[in-house]
């Protein structure tokens, strides 16, 4: 059985920083892989009628921005920007899991055919969570005892459950 529990942190000021400029890179993120996922949709489809192939160039369409592909890109967006060095890869890769769930709702029905809606562009503000995946396990970077979660970037953070 799954048991989900309900946590409210309490962040200190230095910590609430912290976690917003997380949160905004996170954003951040988000909107340049749905961004590549909706150009690679919009370059390979095109309505017959409207559009000659001959006439309109679509440039050179990419290979499929999958959940993969993206996650493989990851070493390269920590590269050219260096503040994401700062952002453990497990909490960047769940951030693009997010965004696959989404995707696949949107575009490939459930079995009485219905979908989810569109994947949204995230505005300032709207991300207000990030998750991980392991926790109080000898390899995870986050540990909780009951009273507080600890972490090698924030320090020892309150936590009332609820």
């Amino acid at each position: 059985m799954i048991i989900t529990h309900c946590y409210k942190i309490q962040p200190a000021g230095e910590q609430s920083v912290k976690i917003d400029y997380w949160l905004e890179l996170l954003r951040r993120h988000w909107n340049y892989a749905l961004g590549q996922r909706l150009d690679w949709l919009n370059r390979t489809r095109c309505q017959v009628d409207r559009c000659s192939l001959i006439s309109c160039p679509i440039g050179e369409i990419s290979s499929r921005p999958d959940y993969y592909f993206q996650q493989s890109a990851l070493k390269q967006t920590k590269q050219l920007f260096p503040e994401y060095k700062e952002i453990y890869s497990e909490v960047q890769q769940i951030n693009l899991q997010r965004l696959d769930k989404a995707w696949k709702r949107w575009l490939i029905p459930d079995s009485s055919g219905k979908r989810g809606g569109r994947p949204r562009f995230k505005k300032s503000g709207k991300l207000r969570s990030f998750c991980f995946s392991r926790v109080n396990h000898p390899k995870a970077v986050i540990k909780f005892d009951g009273k507080q979660i600890i972490t090698t970037r924030f320090g020892a953070i309150p936590v009332i459950f609820h």
